[in-house]
């Protein structure tokens, strides 16, 4: 296992990450509730190396896609994982988990080992992605050795994870615009857990890149201002009740780029319900309530299926 970064297996801190009978008692609860699967933190790539991680995926995504088809009443599709640590590899086994298994796009993570979504090196996953028309889940990552001060070792507080990764989301946001990579693989569908992060808050601060002996040499590279690129992400609603959080997200990247999300299974039925309750008591219109608990995630999803109900949503 890969111990670089300071990466462990993602706590079991609840059955329903494993347990498909425990899954459906929190489905239950709510009338026609779909999902589509995404695998639990930690990224595959820090669980061994190259080879070791090629193979973990194809393994998951091989289990994940016979779940998915063993239970369409339940999940309407799934994000393939990839093995980041190979690019060339991770582009192969994206081109096979949405040709061969069904998958519609991958997740990724803000980091790879530490090295951003932007670095040429991940050109070949990108541009698989690209010729797919692919949705590009980013999720967020970094561990408790990514402290918040230099004078300390650790993170404190578990700030690592709740401030640490709307952070790592933001910073990615802001790279994939001002590198260019939205312009050069405008086919892809980037879509960013926990309502785009900071983004939505203080894009007033994203509008142009400041860095003085750069600036004007990033705004040339670029094909239009960089505040409408931002503008283009997907953002789900995972906020965990954070109902203004919501409704920020809602303005800023329009009804059209947010998708109904919940981060279950952690947390419980009750950020199923949670998340339900904020949207509905947001005062927005039927057609946007449709948009965003299912139209949207068909537009840009694709899955090979026919209209979703009203609460389909994403882990």
């Amino acid at each position: 296992m890969s111990t670089v970064l300071g990466y462990k297996p993602w706590p079991r801190e609840d059955e329903a990450l494993e347990n498909l009978d425990a899954r459906w008692r929190t489905m239950d609860l709510f009338e026609e509730y779909i999902q589509v699967l995404t695998l639990a933190a930690p990224p595959v790539e820090e669980l061994g190396e190259p080879g070791a991680s090629g193979e973990l995926a194809r393994r998951a995504n091989d289990e994940i896609a016979e779940i998915v088809a063993a239970h369409p009443d339940r999940f309407v599709g799934f994000a393939a994982a990839l093995p980041m640590g190979d690019p060339e590899a991770a582009a192969t086994e994206l081109e096979r988990a949405m040709g061969e298994l069904g998958a519609l796009g991958a997740q990724l993570h803000t980091n790879v080992a530490g090295r951003p979504l932007d670095d040429e090196h991940f050109a070949p996953v990108l541009s698989a992605a690209d010729g797919a028309g692919a949705a590009l889940w980013i999720h967020p990552t970094r561990s408790p050795i990514w402290s918040g001060y230099p004078v300390e070792s650790r993170s404190r507080y578990g700030i690592w994870w709740s401030l640490g990764w709307p952070c790592e989301t933001s910073v990615c946001m802001a790279r994939l615009v001002y590198s260019g990579v939205m312009d050069r693989y405008h086919n892809v569908s980037f879509l960013t857990h926990h309502a785009g992060a900071t983004v939505p808050h203080f894009s007033g601060r994203l509008a142009s890149p400041i860095e003085d002996e750069n600036r004007e040499s990033i705004l040339v590279g670029l094909a239009e201002d960089p505040i409408t690129y931002f503008h283009r992400f997907c953002a789900d609603t995972a906020m965990f009740g954070a109902s203004h959080a919501v409704r920020c997200a809602i303005e800023f990247f329009g009804p059209e780029h947010v998708l109904f999300g919940t981060d279950m299974p952690l947390g419980g039925p009750k950020v199923v319900g949670d998340t339900i309750a904020e949207i509905e008591a947001g005062g927005l219109g039927a057609d946007t309530l449709e948009q965003i608990f299912w139209g949207n995630a068909l537009r840009v999803l694709h899955p090979k299926v026919g209209p979703m109900p009203p609460s389909a949503s994403r882990t």
